[in-house]
């Protein structure tokens, strides 16, 4: 796996970028744009963090400024529903601050103005990376969903947000009958993969 690479800028475009190494290759990459912000100018040194993505018909390989960059971008592929492109135009469209801003505090709507993010994806995204970007960041308990205060209490809340991300009532509760955990965030990132299983049969 190539996890960083050093050369110099061979060429520079928006969210693409050629590093031109010592052996004499040239690589491509996809970067954010926080990331080609603090590129330096063409024949100068430069090394980026990278993630190379393997498909049967592509291999791609994206550059990163900073490994909390690349950490973010790998946080935003485990969502289901979000790829390469759709990771790249969240941290591009607001940086990996006011990403995470957004995302622990519930402002799913910036998320929804990164292009060809919509309003399910960007819910998602906030529900199923806001509990692990709260620990991680050690965040104020305020920005953590509380317990539940009863069972039916916090089911009727996580039933709630699957149904707003377009989920008939029926198939929520029957989704979170098949998954066992305590917290809230937990309970509802089981059920949208429960949910997602039963789609794909």
């Amino acid at each position: 796996m190539i996890v960083e690479i050093s050369g110099t800028i061979g060429e520079k475009r928006t969210g693409w970028v050629v590093i031109r190494t010592s052996s004499g290759l040239g690589y491509g990459l996809d970067v954010p744009r926080e990331t080609e912000e603090k590129l330096p100018g063409t024949g100068e040194a430069v090394r980026l963090f990278t993630h190379l993505m393997v498909r049967e018909d592509q291999w791609r390989l994206i550059g990163f400024a900073t490994e909390a960059e690349r950490d973010v971008f790998l946080d935003l592929l485990e969502v289901n529903g979000v790829g390469v492109r759709g990771a790249l135009s969240l941290m591009s469209h607001l940086g990996i601050g006011r990403l995470r801003d957004a995302v622990l505090t519930g402002d799913w709507k910036s998320l929804k103005g990164a292009p060809g993010v919509g309003a399910k994806i960007a819910q998602r995204v906030q529900l199923e990376l806001m509990s692990r970007w709260a620990k991680s960041a050690d965040q104020s308990p305020v920005l953590v969903p509380d317990p539940r205060p009863t069972s039916a209490e916090g089911e009727d809340e996580v039933v709630l947000a699957l149904v707003n991300l377009g989920y008939r009532p029926e198939e929520a509760q029957l989704a979170l009958q098949q998954v066992q955990a305590d917290d809230e965030a937990t309970r509802l990132r089981l059920a949208l993969k429960a949910l997602d299983r039963g789609r794909a049969r």
